[in-house]
């Protein structure tokens, strides 16, 4: 049975000395334990101009044995490796079946400071986690993620001049990073720099691929920016995309259906489509939770507007339920009617 896979990424070697002891073990791995019955059988992953593995996105359909034996040699390069990851998806019908994201798993100070890092980050701890990523920094240099990482701890604590600082010094060393182009389009967006912010997010879904959440969230911002310069055709294309994607509850991107819902509405509202946009008000009516922050007072204003424009009946009753809830023009609109 043959499954999609989808891999990608790079890692990084400290010396030329390491790198050479890479490529003797997976020139012996894969004459006596894989021979070549892995993915790339020409070893066309190794960069020896720059003593480096580097792996361009790769789609394409192979055995369970290929997928197996590719991913222990990676996890095996890992080994030698001083920073970089590879991300690889084994995929059926759409599923997907098997997630590897695949760092460097050695004993180097520099490695082991990095994890720290980013284990502290997920525990909130945030002088503890700038501590451990200064000090993989200062062990190896060139370790893009740890920048990208300690930008996240300064955009934590509110340094957004310094995170914007490490943000692009990732991308100087990694320009592939879908992180670091997410953050700093964020950063532009915060002071409404919305031109200087969406190359930064085009690049985010460009290195990134559906299957991640930040490619969703890219998309989702990319919308933002369209609504905010009333570009409806652009920001309906966005919200299409992310109203019909469908999300497992684990995905951060879930919480947001409500919200992206609506404003696919809001869009096509915008365009004239007033019945498709009245579909998609009364959707998001009745997505219970998310993270929205649009009142109901807004939905039912929008979604009386929509039945209005529509020759739809029930258009007052939503307008009464806006202004009940604080809508002014939804009231000012009833009493117009009066």
């Amino acid at each position: 049975m043959f499954y999609k896979v989808i891999i990608q990424g790079n890692l990084q070697f400290a010396n030329e000395n390491s790198y050479q002891k890479l490529v003797k073990m997976i020139e012996n791995r894969n004459e006596v334990y894989y021979k070549n019955v892995i993915i790339h059988k020409e070893l066309e992953f190794l960069d020896h101009e720059n003593s480096q593995i580097i792996i361009p996105r790769h789609v394409g359909n192979y055995s369970d044995k290929v997928w197996k034996n590719s991913i222990s040699l990676f996890q095996n390069c890992a080994e030698f490796a001083v920073s970089g990851r590879i991300l690889a998806w084994k995929i059926e019908a759409g599923e997907i079946l098997e997630y590897q994201q695949i760092e460097p798993t050695g004993d180097r100070s520099a490695v082991m400071h990095f994890k720290k890092g980013k284990r502290f980050i997920e525990e909130g701890d945030r002088d503890k986690a700038y501590k451990s990523l200064n000090l993989s920094i200062e062990k190896y240099q060139k370790n893009a993620l740890a920048y990208e990482r300690r930008a996240v701890v300064n955009l934590m604590q509110k340094k957004f001049s310094d995170a914007m600082r490490d943000f692009h010094k990732s991308l100087k060393i990694d320009p592939t990073v879908p992180e670091a182009h997410f953050g700093i389009a964020r950063l532009h967006m915060r002071k409404e720099e919305f031109e200087e912010a969406i190359p930064y997010i085009e690049n985010t879904i460009k290195y990134s691929i559906a299957l991640q959440a930040i490619h969703w969230q890219a998309r989702r911002a990319k919308a933002e920016i369209h609504l905010k310069k009333k570009e409806y055709k652009k920001a309906e294309f966005e919200l299409k995309l992310l109203a019909k994607r469908r999300f497992s509850e684990s995905n951060p991107n879930y919480a947001w259906k409500r919200h992206d819902v609506f404003k696919y509405g809001f869009a096509l509202y915008q365009l004239g489509e007033y019945e498709a946009a009245l579909k998609q008000f009364e959707n998001s009516l009745r997505i219970q939770t998310g993270k929205d922050s649009i009142p109901d007072s807004e939905k039912y204003y929008y979604r009386a507007l929509s039945k209005q424009k529509s020759g739809k009946n029930g258009y007052i009753s939503d307008l009464k339920k806006s202004s009940e809830l604080g809508e002014k023009r939804a009231k000012k609109m009833l009493e117009d009617l009066v």
